[in-house]
């Protein structure tokens, strides 16, 4: 363990802070969000969990801010691959196809940023005080409008109501998926020595292309 050193300055206090959050970000490649802890949390950043809590109140906000960072780079950098691929002139059917795999294709190369998603609502949003909540909040709302905006963009046919809408349920989609695509030991033990349970098994790629196409060509009909 190091000595602590209290961060002088504003910019040692949020160099301080990505250190914590890449290494949070280094332990969920080994670990299910589940497992990680704030003990072991701070024994990887070489300070003693109190430190560690002078910068985060609790695991959860690390976690929410982690999410909150994996969001922002992920509408960056799918935005400029799906603008790069999409022709707005290209007829409405190839656009849709285009965008839903794209899309799929994006969210399952960060399965870190998926996991989070997953485990927002029912875990990460609690054990967290008031300010927390806010915070997060607010950055989550701008990445859902981002993502709202990117929508518009690839289908001007989109009125603002129904992208926003569609972002939205991106998201939800994305946390159900992730979570029945990623069983239990236990399950994934039945799906795979009993054919009866075929159709219960699906990979997540897969899943989350189709039901993004179907979420979007809906959504289109509508607006």
């Amino acid at each position: 363990m190091t000595t602590f050193q209290r961060a002088r300055s504003e910019e040692q206090r949020l160099a301080r802070r990505q250190t914590i959050l890449r290494t949070a970000a280094a332990m969920l490649a080994e670990m299910p969000v589940s497992a990680l802890s704030l003990n072991e949390l701070s024994r990887r950043v070489g300070l003693a969990k109190s430190n560690v809590l002078r910068y985060f109140e609790t695991r959860e906000a690390v976690l929410l801010d982690l999410l909150d960072q994996s969001a922002r780079d992920f509408l960056t950098e799918a935005g400029e691959q799906l603008r790069s691929l999409v022709d707005a002139r290209d007829p409405l059917d190839v656009r849709t196809e285009a965008v839903a795999s794209g899309l799929a294709t994006s969210f399952a190369a960060r399965p870190m940023l998926c996991e989070l998603l997953s485990a927002q609502a029912g875990v990460l949003e609690h054990n967290i005080s008031i300010e927390v909540a806010t915070r997060y909040k607010e950055g989550a709302r701008d990445s859902l409008l981002g993502l709202a905006e990117l929508l518009r963009s690839l289908f001007p046919e989109l009125d603002r109501p129904r992208s926003e809408q569609g972002a939205n349920l991106i998201i939800v989609l994305i946390c159900g998926l992730w979570t029945h695509t990623h069983p239990a030991p236990a399950v994934r033990a039945v799906y795979d020595a009993d054919p009866r349970f075929a159709f219960m098994d699906s990979n997540f790629p897969d899943a989350l292309h189709q039901t993004l196409h179907t979420l979007l060509t809906g959504l289109l009909v509508r607006s």
